[in-house]
């Protein structure tokens, strides 16, 4: 039923794209997500994502996002990025958690870095999301365009994260 509903929302967010910026479509789509995720799974989905929640708003409170097009923000928080990471921490360990675990982290790790360069390549190149800078890309791949301490931050996250919450014995 979650999987239904997640598909009829990725439709609407399709169709709403050719009216409303991508940015803020994506930043209902992921909350909604995460919302009927939280609504189905409770118990099972709780603790990480507050702690996905509390590692995207650390993040988010120190870098100051501020992109081309137009920016939602709290505060200095924006939004995009906020909901973002987390969403995609959240949705990282669901994968995690259903691996085989043989070599478990080293598998998910390299899944999270071909994935992080995939979305980050889709989101600068064809949907025309940029950070109003000009930082180059990481190592010629034109991804991940920021300071280093960005960098740093994009390619450690996933794994931290999931080390954090096998530590904390989040299931």
């Amino acid at each position: 039923k979650f999987l239904s509903i997640a598909f009829i929302l990725a439709l609407f967010a399709v169709l709403s794209s050719f009216f409303l910026e991508i940015k803020l479509i994506l930043i209902i789509y992921f909350s909604l997500i995460l919302i009927l995720g939280h609504i189905f799974y409770k118990e099972k989905i709780t603790a990480e994502l507050i702690i996905a929640f509390l590692i995207a708003l650390a993040w988010t409170s120190y870098y100051p996002y501020e992109y081309t097009t137009s920016n939602l923000l709290i505060e200095k928080i924006n939004l995009f990025p906020l909901i973002s990471w987390t969403f995609g921490l959240v949705l990282l360990r669901e994968i995690y958690e259903r691996m085989p675990e043989k070599f478990k982290l080293l598998r998910i790790t390299l899944l999270y870095l071909i994935v992080l360069g995939f979305v980050e390549f889709i989101g600068y190149h064809l949907l025309g999301i940029r950070l109003n800078s000009n930082f180059p890309g990481l190592l010629g791949l034109d991804i991940i365009h920021g300071p280093l301490s960005l960098k740093i931050f994009y390619l450690t996250v996933g794994p931290i994260y999931l080390l954090i919450t096998d530590y904390l014995k989040v299931k």
